[in-house]
């Protein structure tokens, strides 16, 4: 694909912003790598805790959920050169669950509490979670009754209703003009070529202005009446010939030209970093893509306000992470621990309370 669409998150997340334990911190937060914990505990978020038994359900769960898609491989594989898949997955879970605990540091200071129906729904929760525990699966997580798991899901719980508190005021009415999704196809003549190390290397201006030419020469056979599939297949250097997209989805130049356009009318000659453009207008409006676009607007704009918050008082939290146990971490043995329940228990029961 040579057009470059920016990456837009799709996922609808209850967390934003990673609370990622590392050397370094983001937005100015403290995070240091010590010593000197209790028994068991893995890390400190201000004046909360997470236990080696919590990390283990979050890791365990996480790990078998992966597993249950891309087979037991997975952990032969690398991230990149110096990190593994399983490492990787530590930090995965160390990021959802320290970012519970922050979440709930926050739930205090907004004064957001779980009444007695949703404690006793977390309750509930948990004893369906547990019944589908063996008890050699108890044993090796350090289970010795429900009160771990009761007590991550009341604050798994606790972290999404202040997630609904602080997007309370969002707009959830959206336009079409500002979701709009058109389709377009264009012929793309590029201005740089590739080594044969994938290296990029820019055509001159005198070679620019003979592919500028030979794109007006393509135009005018397109607007004469030429199939532009033809004139696709014969002269487009891109792999793809046509696009769907949204505001700030594409190169803004290209993006001015295709949203100018009406159904099929054809572009003047277009600039992009990748060289020159015809592009044709196919649809001025996908209505079933633009109304799904909305919905990942709407999430967009829900996160934007909660991060707003949340990062600014995530900054302010001493972190501490027990880098020497979170290292000596393992996975137990799969024949007898494969709990993957934990996660989809809690969706389940649990999920949709406060939409």
């Amino acid at each position: 694909m040579l057009i470059k669409i920016k990456r837009v998150c799709t996922l609808v997340l209850v967390m934003l912003s990673m609370l990622v334990m590392t050397a370094c911190g983001e937005s100015g937060s403290k995070v240091v790598l010590t010593t000197g914990f209790g028994t068991n505990e893995v890390f400190k978020v201000g004046s909360e805790r997470a236990t080696t038994t919590e990390m283990m359900l979050y890791l365990i769960n996480i790990a078998n959920q992966y597993e249950q898609v891309y087979g037991e491989e997975l952990w032969s594989m690398k991230v990149d050169e110096n990190t593994t898949m399983f490492e990787n997955l530590k930090e995965e879970a160390l990021a959802q669950l320290s970012q519970i605990k922050a979440m709930k540091l926050l739930a205090a200071e907004h004064e957001v509490t779980l009444t007695e129906e949703e404690t006793a729904a977390a309750r509930s929760a948990a004893e369906t979670y547990l019944a589908t525990l063996s008890e050699a699966e108890k044993d090796a997580l350090g289970i010795t009754d429900g009160a771990v798991v009761e007590q991550l899901y009341s604050e798994k719980l606790l972290a999404d209703k202040l997630y609904a508190y602080l997007i309370r005021d969002v707009n959830p009415e959206i336009s079409d003009d500002e979701a709009r999704i058109i389709t377009v196809q264009h012929i793309l003549l590029k201005t740089y070529t590739v080594d044969e190390h994938g290296n990029r290397e820019e055509l001159s201006e005198e070679e620019c202005e003979v592919m500028r030419s030979k794109a007006e020469e393509i135009r005018t056979m397109a607007v004469d009446g030429e199939s532009f599939d033809t004139l696709i297949s014969k002269y487009s250097e891109d792999s793809k010939g046509t696009y769907s997209f949204g505001m700030g989805d594409m190169e803004e130049s290209f993006e001015e030209a295709a949203y100018a356009l009406a159904t099929d009318e054809i572009s003047p000659v277009v600039r992009t970093s990748h060289g020159y453009h015809i592009i044709k207008c196919i649809s001025t409006l996908d209505r079933e893509q633009t109304d799904l676009n909305k919905e990942k607007l709407l999430i967009s704009r829900k996160q934007e306000v909660f991060g707003d918050t949340y990062n600014a008082f995530v900054a302010q939290l001493d972190k501490r992470a027990n880098s020497e146990l979170i290292l000596s971490l393992t996975l137990p043995d799969r024949s007898i621990v494969d709990t993957a329940e934990f996660f989809t228990v809690y969706e389940t029961e649990l999920g949709g309370l406060f939409e």
